[in-house]
């Protein structure tokens, strides 16, 4: 079994890696070909592997708004037969660099709400204002808001509201990581959020970098040195996924960070490379066999504090 790229970097951490056995050697080949190409073509090629039944025993609630913008909605995704129960709650922030992408796709994002649900989870997806129209911080705002109306409304659903565990993919990585690591955008909802995870950010990691569609020019908002400090800082603990064939701003970003976190050994992140994914498979490959992500996941989910 191989390690990870930060055991290679440095001596305090070392990732955890699954087999890539159970990426199917069609895909896995077709990753290998793309190598870093952000090829949202591959991402596609997992959706036959969903089973049929998948979308049976699972309640959709569609666009709730939990703010006045025609952005600020959100979909719930509960097992049947939750109401009542105090299940733990999955919300998921989509990516799009900053400027686009949806919580509604055929699989990805829905996939991650529906594998919530079908794990004894209760699942909620956001929309939020993008970029360049609305840059920081207003995408970390709206996750503050929707974590506010999931803390207020979830328990109507069968979710725990005292438990929620945030999960974002690309930017929203990166909104979900905001949120643990600035307390200035954080109310009387953040007692709620038990653990974040990060799959596959973008920070810069040189300066004078060019200037980001959110962070804008601010040379320290949008940078992994800023950001080892605030999140060393935060109270959250921290699960962080990467792709083999990540670009390399997602693989510079998850050596750069996670090397700084361990440095700390209390807020060393658990992670894991995914072997044979790229930056678009890693996401849609939840729900199916290719359990890389989702069984260590689940186990860490399992071990956080504070369920009641």
């Amino acid at each position: 079994m191989k390690t990870g790229l930060i055991a290679a970097a440095c001596g305090f951490a070392v990732l955890a890696t699954t087999s890539s056995a159970q990426v199917p050697i069609n895909i896995a080949q077709k990753v290998r070909a793309a190598g870093q190409a952000m090829d949202p073509t591959i991402g596609q090629l997992y959706a036959p592997m969903f089973p049929k039944e998948a979308w049976t025993g699972v309640s959709i609630h569609r666009d709730i708004a939990y703010g006045t913008d025609r952005l600020q909605k959100l979909d719930v995704f509960a097992p049947n037969g939750a109401r009542g129960k105090k299940l733990p709650v999955l919300l998921f922030v989509h990516g799009g660099g900053f400027t686009r992408g949806d919580k509604h796709g055929a699989f990805y994002p829905d996939n991650i709400t529906l594998w919530a649900a079908k794990n004894g989870m209760v699942g909620v997806n956001i929309d939020y204002r993008l970029a360049p129209k609305d840059p920081w911080p207003a995408g970390v705002k709206d996750l503050a808001s929707a974590i506010a109306w999931t803390k207020a409304h979830i328990a109507r659903y069968g979710g725990d509201p005292n438990f929620i565990v945030l999960f974002g993919h690309s930017a929203g990585a990166n909104h979900v990581a905001d949120y643990a690591a600035h307390p200035e955008v954080r109310g009387a909802e953040a007692s709620s959020v038990r653990g974040v995870i990060m799959l596959s950010p973008a920070y810069s990691t040189a300066p004078g970098a060019r200037a980001n569609p959110y962070y804008g020019h601010d040379a320290d908002l949008g940078s992994v040195s800023g950001q080892i400090a605030r999140l060393t800082a935060s109270p959250y603990p921290l699960f962080y996924g990467y792709a083999e064939f990540d670009p390399k701003p997602m693989r510079a970003t998850a050596a750069a960070l996670i090397e700084g976190l361990c440095r700390t050994q209390s807020r060393c992140p658990k992670s894991v490379e995914l072997k044979d994914s790229n930056h678009f498979s890693e996401g849609m490959a939840v729900g199916t066999p290719d359990r890389q992500l989702t069984a260590p996941l689940l186990e860490w989910i399992k071990a956080l504090p504070g369920k009641g």
